[in-house]
């Protein structure tokens, strides 16, 4: 009986070890696929430069308080439409302003309206997208109609309209962006869902009898996220421009808060007097929309060679 019991034992200890082995195995395979990914990216010339502007704006962003002596909002009229100088590089607007001050302070609005405007609409969309997409019938008959009159519209057309029902500033902004958006990730989503919901490994999924929300968030999201991702990375610039076109109509930020699309505004009527007011914060705009485009670009070669 003791022989039996050992037997049991250590083959219940062999099944326990080529668990473990099996699991790291899996871990390595996930670490040498992400080594080998981040080496791909970064071997594209535009990863490189994209990430390199990115995360140079990400500082600007973050530090913005140690980058500048001066404040944003303070009018200092012994120092009106000063071109750019040593005391300011940028220059000053028609308060005494410093405009590398505003820049700086203007990225950090730019950012954080582009990430939680994508972040949101990235949900909403994948969420109504997988839906859709996984159930069919009715309810996909009923979320592709909401999408299609969605998509119809020009996004900046479609944010102002909702800008005009919600009223202006920042957090509107942000749900104009979303209502706006939502629907390209909910169209690429459901594509994805109904051609991977076809596969055979699925059809296994449901024979051994597993939930929808199981062959939804194991199986078919999963391999459902490339595309996704790549779509994100491409409407954040997107959602910069919005948010700086909104603000340079007197929609988004109200003064005296420092968005780039505000500043614009600003010197429209001052080109011929002081250009650089609208100058830099211009070429701000141009700088960040082609580093997230370029990462973008890369992102999808990388992801999806055949694309």
């Amino acid at each position: 009986m003791a022989m039996y019991q050992s037997k049991d034992i250590e083959v219940y200890a062999d099944k326990k070890w080529l668990e473990q082995e099996a699991v790291k195995e899996r871990e390595q395979e996930k670490k040498s696929a992400l080594v080998g990914f981040a080496k791909r990216l970064f071997r594209h010339k535009g990863a490189v430069i994209g990430g390199i502007i990115i995360i140079l704006f990400i500082f600007i962003a973050v530090f913005a308080p140690w980058l500048t002596s001066y404040s944003y909002d303070k009018p200092d009229i012994s120092a009106v439409l000063m071109a750019p100088c040593r005391e300011h590089i940028f220059g000053t607007d028609e308060f005494g302003r410093d405009i590398f001050t505003r820049i700086v302070y203007g990225a950090r609005i730019s950012l954080k309206v582009a990430i939680i405007a994508v972040a949101f609409s990235l949900v909403i969309g994948t969420v109504l997208g997988a839906i859709a997409g996984y159930y069919g019938g009715v309810v996909d008959y009923i979320i592709t109609s909401i999408t299609d009159m969605a998509w119809s519209f020009p996004t900046t057309l479609l944010a102002i309209a909702f800008i005009a029902a919600l009223g202006t500033g920042l957090q509107n902004v942000i749900i104009a962006i979303v209502l706006a958006s939502w629907s390209g990730y909910c169209r690429v989503v459901r594509g994805q869902f109904l051609s991977i919901k076809q596969r055979e490994f699925i059809e296994a999924a449901r024979v051994l009898g597993m939930s929808d929300a199981r062959i939804i968030f194991r199986h078919i999201f999963p391999n459902s996220l490339t595309p996704v991702i790549v779509m994100a990375t491409l409407e954040l610039p997107k959602a910069i421009v919005i948010e700086a076109s909104l603000s340079f109509l007197g929609l988004g930020a109200q003064p005296p808060e420092p968005s780039w699309g505000a500043i614009l505004d600003s010197g429209r009527g001052l080109l011929d007097q002081a250009p650089w007011i609208s100058l830099f914060p211009g070429i701000m705009i141009m700088l960040v929309v082609l580093g997230f485009n370029l990462f973008g670009d890369a992102l999808r070669d990388v992801l999806d060679p055949n694309s």
